[in-house]
This record gives C-alpha cells, sequence and structure tokens, in this order.
C-alpha cells in the first residue's frame, strides 16, 4: 500500500505544474482549458486519496 503514495505525490505535482502553465503561458484557447481541466482533474483526485491514505493510517487500519 505504501507505493501508492509516491504514485499520488507525482500526481499532485503534475497537475501543480499543469495549473501554473495554464494560468502564466499564453497559449491557444484550446490548450489553456485543457491544461486547467486536466490540472484540476489531477489535483483533486491525488488529493483525496491522499487524505483516505492519511485517514486509514492514523486509524491504524
Amino acid at each position: 500500500m505504501q507505493k501508492k503514495i509516491p504514485i499520488l505525490m507525482l500526481l499532485l505535482v503534475i497537475g501543480s505544474i499543469s495549473l501554473v502553465l495554464s494560468l502564466t503561458l499564453s497559449l491557444p484557447n484550446i490548450v489553456e482549458w485543457s491544461l486547467l481541466i486536466l490540472g484540476v482533474l489531477l489535483n483533486v483526485t491525488s488529493a483525496v486519496g491522499l487524505m483516505i491514505k492519511g485517514v486509514k493510517r492514523t486509524r491504524g487500519s
């Protein structure tokens, strides 16, 4: 189960980089929106996954 934490952290970093790139670079609209949507989805899923892992770890199960 410990193998999923680095993957979730990597997804969080990729999502954050995607959001930063979409907000700072001058890109075509379709690319900008694609990066925004991808970044939000990656950040939300990885954050929820990490929260679930943390709750399971603190409860001891």
